[in-house]
């Protein structure tokens, strides 16, 4: 894999900054899905061109410059708040059986 320019990293950066909302088009990772359509908040650049990022779905699984595709969202800032995430709900935990009164 071929690094990024210093310029082209600085411009990532800027087009990149903290807090930018992004949307997966495609990631190229066989040991974990990450689906379209997933969103997430921009943490930082690194110098690797990556987009250090943290998704709604609570991975923290950087955008690999070159290799991934991500856009940017902007119908979150039209509307001044986020869409609405899917929610995966687990179930409750069981309670195991009363055990028999041992001899006490």
């Amino acid at each position: 894999m071929k690094f990024p320019s210093k310029e082209t990293v600085q411009r990532l950066r800027e087009q990149y900054p903290k807090g930018t909302r992004i949307e997966i088009v495609s990631m190229d990772d066989p040991y974990v899905i990450m689906p379209p359509g997933l969103r997430g908040s921009v943490d930082f650049v690194d110098d690797t061109g990556s987009l250090l990022t943290t998704w709604d779905n609570g991975s923290h699984l950087a955008v690999i410059y070159g290799v991934d595709q991500v856009k940017i969202v902007t119908d979150e800032k039209e509307h001044g708040q986020p869409a609405p995430a899917a929610t995966v709900k687990r179930p409750a935990p069981s309670k195991p059986p009363k055990s028999p009164n041992r001899g006490r």
